[in-house]
């Protein structure tokens, strides 16, 4: 049963982080999980009926606005602690309390929304369809330590 759920909050979380479920990635969108998880490639996986299909592509053409938003926000923290780190002037760590604490915020507000989209589009599918997306990503994590093994952590970035 616990496995079943963590199961299907990993899908959720994969679905969520997907700026498109189906894989049609936004350009420029980095950070919205596109990779993650496969990208939506595990709903491809799980039969989703037409109407299933449509419901969560309206489900992210709503969520995707403020994913953007978000993302944009996510990118610019970034960069202002990039600006901070590789600057001409001395800095101490307080310099970065600011910088840093704009950053952790982003990324939460962007996991927060990508968690709002993953819940909508979980509440699309059935029991059946959750388990069998539980059932890929334990697979994909097995596959996933196999290669590790076998080439190295450098071999499976």
């Amino acid at each position: 049963m616990t496995k079943t759920i963590l199961g299907a909050g990993v899908l959720a979380l994969a679905v969520a982080g997907s700026s498109f479920a189906f894989g049609h990635a936004a350009s420029g969108d980095r950070g919205c999980g596109h990779d993650m998880l496969g990208g939506g490639r595990i709903l491809h996986t799980v039969d989703l009926s037409d109407e299933q299909k449509q419901k969560v592509q309206d489900i992210l053409t709503a969520h995707r606005p403020k994913l953007r938003a978000l993302v944009a926000n996510e990118k610019a923290a970034d960069q202002a602690l990039a600006d901070k780190l590789l600057g001409t002037g001395a800095v101490t760590q307080q310099d970065f309390d600011a910088v840093l604490q704009r950053a952790s915020q982003a990324r939460d507000e962007l996991m927060r929304e990508r968690l709002a989209a993953a819940l909508e589009v979980r509440d699309v599918l059935t029991s059946e369809q959750i388990q069998k997306a539980a059932t890929i990503r334990t697979d994909m994590k097995q596959l996933h330590a196999e290669m590790r093994q076998l080439l190295g952590s450098a071999g499976t970035d």
